[in-house]
């Protein structure tokens, strides 16, 4: 994360200001330095950490990150506790202390307005052919048997990244969960966020759908050859055009017969791929909103990129079959929501749910 780096680089500076400010200082005039305003940024940044706790739930702080403004207020106190320190190096101390409570203050979780969950499907029924929304919204998805061209497969409730049976879908040959289409589901800025497995020893395909509304006709999440995630948005751009951005996730790679949490934001001109809560790509060269497909409505689905009685058999037809593709493999805990997640949103959201 990028307070961690932030961290160890002022860090292991201050350390080494403390020790030259201790042993090396050429300057008579230590016993005159003013050290209120160092002692007030102390007392600021002691109470901080006295009323702040780390943990995952929003208002609180990321793990770790009280332990570097810890160190920071150590070596500030000895520079206090020195008579031969100068006003220098007791004004670069109350600069690096201020800039330690800086970094402890960007590793806050900021809550989530429930507004932006659009939907959150826990796929925890176990039973049946609902996967149930747990968002007030009510976008409930049914599972459905894929294309005959895929080989009609059936989505079926299977064990989660926990181990617990019945908690996750498996899908293969086309077997999917169809949501009617809502316009909550086509948001202007976004996060997806999803756990998957892909199955072992199946060949890993640029078509392999993991979640899609209306292919790259709107937005979709699937998987590469690489295997990496891939993501594609049309959105809406400056000067009344559209543009669709391809774009994937970098390394890692996801590795077959494993479990990863993945996370896609959009918006604001970026794209961002976060893997098992690290960000591993961050593509600023996106701009533009969500293109809004309510004047040609198509059912969202997860498992395969389009409705199974949407495909056309016409290779004219956008919605044609062969272009299509479909998921071989288990996915779990699936949220959309209307806004990019921070860095610290995500991080928290992994932490709650990894096993």
């Amino acid at each position: 994360m990028k307070y961690k780096l932030k961290n160890m680089t002022w860090a292991l500076a201050l350390m080494a200001g403390t020790v030259l400010s201790i042993s090396c200082s050429d300057d008579d005039d230590g016993p005159n330095a003013d050290k209120t305003v160092l002692q007030a940024t102390i007392d600021e940044a002691t109470e901080l950490l006295e009323t702040t706790e780390e943990g995952n739930q929003e208002g609180q702080f990321l793990a770790g990150s009280k332990a570097p403004l810890q160190l920071a207020v150590d070596a500030a106190e000895a520079i206090v506790a020195n008579n031969a320190v100068t006003q220098v190096q007791v004004d670069n101390a109350n600069v690096n202390l201020q800039e330690a409570i800086a970094t402890y203050e960007e590793a806050i979780i900021e809550p989530i307005a429930p507004a932006n969950l659009v939907a959150h499907w826990r796929f925890d029924e176990g039973t049946g052919t609902t996967a149930k929304d747990e968002t007030s919204n009510g976008l409930n998805g049914t599972l459905k048997t894929g294309h005959q061209f895929w080989g009609a497969g059936v989505p079926s409730w299977t064990t989660d990244r926990y181990g617990v049976a019945n908690k996750a879908i498996y899908f293969d040959k086309g077997a999917n969960v169809e949501v009617p289409y809502n316009t909550k589901l086509n948001p202007q800025t976004m996060t997806i966020s999803l756990w998957m497995k892909q199955d072992v020893n199946n060949p890993i395909l640029n078509n392999q759908y993991m979640v899609a509304l209306n292919r790259w006709n709107g937005w979709k999440l699937n998987m590469q050859d690489s295997p990496k995630a891939f993501f594609t948005a049309k959105a809406d751009v400056a000067g009344g055009g559209t543009a669709t951005y391809d774009r994937d996730n970098a390394d890692p790679v996801l590795t077959q017969g494993s479990w990863y949490h993945v996370v896609v934001t959009f918006g604001n001109g970026h794209m961002i791929f976060y893997v098992n809560g690290v960000k591993v790509r961050d593509w600023d060269n996106t701009p533009g909103t969500m293109f809004n497909i309510s004047a040609s409505p198509v059912n969202l689905t997860i498992g395969q990129d389009l409705p199974t009685n949407g495909y056309s058999l016409n290779e004219a037809d956008p919605n044609y079959l062969n272009w299509g593709g479909f998921f071989v493999g288990r996915m779990d805990e699936i949220r959309i929501y209307n806004t990019p997640l921070s860095d610290t949103q995500v991080l928290s959201l992994y932490n709650i749910e990894k096993p």
